[in-house]
């Protein structure tokens, strides 16, 4: 049996981390858990930050999902603001490894990219 690597991408929605890169602590934490706790099984293949924009949102995703070899996996972190600009703290929450990442944004911009959902996985 082959052993096949999956790979990972992590989209980071920050208005500040997008302004100054050296302020996120989610991709280097993140890229450690699948390293560490991963099996060897996953790759982190691609990386971004980008602000509470649903446009920039939906144009990581689709850059990684609709490509001749796409993403297995995409795991966003962000929304913990609450400045005038962020629209993230209100309504969705979505936990995975441990981070919280409450984003409306985020589910506004997945949303109209998903063909069939799959209530309790999204």
């Amino acid at each position: 049996m082959s052993k096949t690597t999956l790979r990972a991408a992590v989209l980071v929605v920050s208005e500040t981390a997008s302004n100054d890169n050296a302020t996120d602590k989610c991709i280097p934490i993140l890229k450690e858990v699948f390293d560490n706790l991963g099996n060897g099984q996953w790759e982190v293949a691609a990386t971004e930050i980008v602000p509470d924009s649903v446009i920039d949102i939906q144009k990581a995703i689709r850059a990684w999902s609709d490509c001749e070899d796409p993403i297995n996996l995409i795991v966003t972190s962000g929304g913990t603001g609450f400045a005038i600009k962020d629209v993230t703290p209100e309504v969705y929450s979505f936990q995975i490894l441990i981070l919280e990442t409450n984003s409306l944004t985020a589910q506004q911009a997945v949303s109209p990219l998903i063909d069939r959902a799959a209530p309790g996985l999204m």
